[in-house]
């Protein structure tokens, strides 16, 4: 198989996995209630919601590299069956502070177009459709520092999940290493 041909094919199956997970994001019910899919996580004790779409995989704490000088939202980078991704402590993004990393953190690796990213949570506790109709904004003042980075709130009785979005996340400029501006940095 020529180079070209396997590219062909990882192209391919990118495609697939890409109409795959956005399919998976609206489910439209027989009552005609559309919902979304959202793996719920725990950082620092709030329960929030990743939209599945965009969510690759879990993973257990892996070793991490440390790289110098980075902010405290980036914890270090990993090897994930070749790639170097880098992990991010949405805490600090979110107004918490940075979490304390320990062997029962995973990691939920996000992708949206071209950005990758391996994001520390506390816990996974699993997937939880919302529907559209259940989604309420933030109260004012809720949130301050990363009302940017949430899609609004569901409210059952007792349970409350924050859901983010996470494509504003992958946007954000912080979170984008601009190889040119460094070397021109250290120039």
């Amino acid at each position: 198989m020529s180079k070209y041909q396997r590219h062909e094919i990882d192209k391919i199956l990118q495609e697939m996995r890409s109409d795959y997970w956005r399919n998976l994001e609206e489910v439209e019910e027989s009552d005609g209630h559309v919902g979304t899919e959202y793996l719920t996580v725990r950082v620092r004790g709030t329960r929030y919601g990743l939209p599945a779409a965009v969510c690759r995989e879990v993973l257990r704490m892996p070793t991490l590299v440390r790289v110098p000088r980075l902010p405290e939202y980036l914890r270090g980078i990993f090897n994930l069956r070749g790639e170097i991704v880098a992990v991010t402590d949405i805490g600090p993004l979110l107004g918490q502070g940075a979490q304390q990393i320990h062997e029962d953190c995973r990691l939920i690796i996000v992708e949206e177009g071209a950005m990758k990213t391996a994001l520390v949570v506390g816990a996974v506790e699993g997937l939880t459709r919302v529907e559209e109709d259940l989604v309420e904004p933030l109260a004012e003042g809720a949130g301050a520092g990363a009302r940017d980075l949430i899609a609004g709130k569901m409210v059952r009785g007792e349970y409350l999940l924050v859901l983010l979005d996470i494509k504003k996340l992958l946007a954000r400029p912080e979170l984008v290493i601009d190889q040119k501006q460094r070397s021109d940095d250290s120039a």
